[in-house]
């Protein structure tokens, strides 16, 4: 493994496993409830869909993909959901991120966290998660989604490609956007973990 110096982290279900469980509370109290059975089949679908469809998350073109669809979701009620996921969105932090993160800051390395959804909601979960004092700056989807390479180069920045790597768990989004951005990846499954990669950045220490 090379010695790099910026590690591009994805968030959810790479450093922090969400439940999600309390955000139909919130629509069934800001959406009409004739529309409600169908929203709540259909949302995540809906979400994909407009994924590979637009370059990052806004407000009103979120609304309208929503009205599209026949359901009536404006953009303060969006904005409403981002803020009540941040302060509801109860998370794991997954086992070794927090040694990972206090070895590379320790080691001097920059942490950028790169995420397609809506920064409202994820920077309050990083910095409940305890997260947020060791990143040095977070690309979210209301900036740029990935996979798309205006994400990568965002997290990129002004280091070297080569100085790169990216972490996350989507071959489709995480593998797909790195390959196409000309950084590395390190892909979490099942025989991969943070732990295994906390040991790997200490053994490239060393050598």
């Amino acid at each position: 493994m090379k010695n790099y110096k910026k590690y591009i982290f994805d968030l959810d279900y790479t450093i922090l496993i969400p439940d999600w469980s309390k955000e139909d509370e919130y629509f069934k109290k800001h959406i009409p409830l004739k529309e409600q059975k169908d929203f709540f089949k259909q949302k995540q679908a809906i979400l994909n869909k407009y994924e590979l469809e637009f370059p990052k998350y806004d407000l009103k073109t979120l609304s309208d993909f929503f009205a599209s669809y026949g359901f009536h979701v404006s953009e303060d009620v969006i904005n409403g959901w981002m803020v009540y996921n941040g302060e509801t969105i109860k998370d794991k932090v997954v086992e070794g991120v927090t040694d990972l993160f206090t070895y590379l800051k320790a080691h001097h390395k920059e942490i950028v966290i790169l995420t397609s959804w809506f920064s409202k909601t994820q920077i309050p979960r990083l910095k409940r998660a305890g997260l947020f004092k060791y990143i040095d700056y977070v690309i979210a989807g209301d900036e740029a989604m990935k996979p798309n390479l205006e994400s990568f180069n965002l997290a990129i920045g002004s280091t070297d490609k080569e100085d790169c790597l990216m972490i996350g768990d989507s071959i489709e989004s995480d593998k797909a956007g790195a390959d196409n951005a000309g950084i590395d990846h390190y892909i979490i499954d099942k025989n991969h973990s943070i732990k295994d990669l906390l040991q790997m950045v200490k053994n490239t220490n060393k050598e």
